[in-house]
């Protein structure tokens, strides 16, 4: 099954189960509700006539249904499908209201903005896709900038290496991505957190590599059974020794940068290259077992809103049984995608049995690490920080620091309590993290 990004266990496609398809009811009258959601779903399942009859009369003049099916086919040709609805906003005014929402689609997130009259008609609908704002402290930035493919089981990786105008010798980090098919810039909405690190390293005079992942490149390859080696593991092993090898390229130092499910993977990493690897940064890191977790993080979204509904409750306890089946070995390496946590086939979760990431790296004492966690991260919330702080806090091989008000991709919110509606605005990484791992890497490295 092809799955979308999201960062990272609960990927955009396991929030698919989230969304609820609801009947679009155009009921002319003083009292009739139309739902934002609603129209985006309608439209999703491509019912264009059934939003077409609920246009009011200057609307159906202006925007048949066969234009609205073309407007909406040319999104899904360059955005993708649509995986979530969020952040609605709800006005009223003069008997009608003014509705607005982020749907979040594969590749992008755009905004929709939806007017209906007094009659309970659509007198206005309008789509906008959000755009990627690249950081104050990447502007003007003089770079050098290598596209670099590199073998890897079989398959071809392209990437990109940015390099600081002047480099002699500089240090460079290798960008391990969350779960999913993420591009090289770990495009999220309208955010790209590997190009920030990329533009915000190179401002401090250290280079990057990242590159696309596999699963990006080649998604039909993981239509079937495949690992966290597959997944994550032999590609950052394979690109770490391909630019080791480059004899045009001449650094330092050499470090790995796993987000997420690459934060999971990286004691395993760093353990396979030992003392050819200098150091390596974990962003937003699990200790409880990814079952749980992914269990958490579902009850978390389906209970963010203050109720369960029906649909909501059967999912929750469809997860739970999932998350038992695996804690119980209730499953075996054949067990489909489709019947299992995260759309992770058996393979995945046989191949992670018994895999202790705090075990993993704590062994690992020739090395040093920096684990970084953002308070306002729902995904890897602040109780898996103080896991690992508990369990490794005392080992001087190990740093360890969080920040406040930043998400799960180490952007800025203001939210009381994050949500996936943190990821749909264009944000950046917070520059104070990348002075951070800059001083880490200048300092503690040396």
């Amino acid at each position: 099954m092809y799955r979308l990004s999201s960062f990272h266990f609960t990927t955009f496609t396991t929030m698919r189960k989230l969304i609820f398809i609801l009947t679009l009811i155009c009921t002319i009258g003083a009292d009739a509700q139309i739902a934002i959601q609603d129209v985006a779903h309608q439209l999703a399942k491509h019912k264009y006539k059934k939003v077409y009859r609920c246009f009011d009369a200057n609307m159906q003049d202006k925007v048949p249904a066969s234009q609205l099916k073309k407007i909406w086919e040319q999104m899904e040709l360059s955005a993708g499908k649509l995986g979530s609805v969020v952040d609605v906003c709800k006005n009223l005014r003069d008997g009608g209201s003014r509705q607005s929402a982020m749907l979040q689609f594969e590749q992008a997130a755009v905004k929709m903005t939806l007017s209906v009259n007094e009659n309970g008609e659509i007198n206005g609908l309008y789509i906008s896709q959000l755009a990627y704002e690249p950081p104050l402290y990447g502007k003007d930035l003089g770079v050098g900038k290598k596209y670099i493919n590199f073998p890897s089981h079989s398959y071809t990786i392209s990437g990109e290496l940015v390099i600081p105008l002047e480099c002699q010798n500089c240090p460079v980090v290798l960008l391990v991505h969350g779960s999913g098919p993420n591009d090289k810039d770990e495009t999220i909405g309208p955010n790209k957190v590997f190009n920030d690190l990329a533009l915000g390293f190179a401002s401090k005079g250290i280079a990057t590599y990242r590159y696309d992942k596999r699963s990006y490149l080649y998604p039909d390859s993981f239509n079937g059974q495949f690992d966290l080696y597959d997944e994550t593991i032999n590609d950052a092993i394979s690109a770490f020794y391909h630019l080791k090898a480059d004899t045009s390229l001449h650094f330092g130092k050499y470090i790995m940068l796993g987000h997420s499910l690459g934060a999971y993977a990286m004691p395993i990493i760093a353990d396979s290259l030992q003392d050819k690897l200098n150091g390596a940064i974990l962003f937003s890191v699990n200790a409880s077992k990814i079952e749980d977790l992914i269990a958490y993080q579902m009850k978390y979204l389906t209970e963010y809103d203050g109720e369960i509904t029906k649909e909501e409750a059967k999912i929750i306890a469809e997860n739970t049984k999932q998350a038992e089946n695996i804690r119980l070995n209730r499953y075996t390496a054949q067990t489909t995608a489709e019947e299992l946590l995260a759309y992770w086939p058996g393979t995945f979760w046989k191949g992670i049995e018994g895999y202790d990431p705090i075990k993993t790296l704590a062994k690992n004492t020739a090395m040093q690490f920096y684990i970084l966690q953002g308070k306002k991260d729902y995904q890897i919330p602040m109780s898996e920080f103080e896991l690992w702080q508990a369990a490794v806090g005392a080992n001087a091989n190990i740093k360890m620091q969080s920040y406040a008000n930043l998400t799960h991709l180490f952007t800025p919110t203001k939210s009381e309590r994050p949500s996936p509606a943190d990821y749909f605005s264009p944000n950046n990484v917070e520059f104070q993290v990348i002075w951070d791992m800059a001083d880490w890497i200048k300092l503690v490295l040396r």
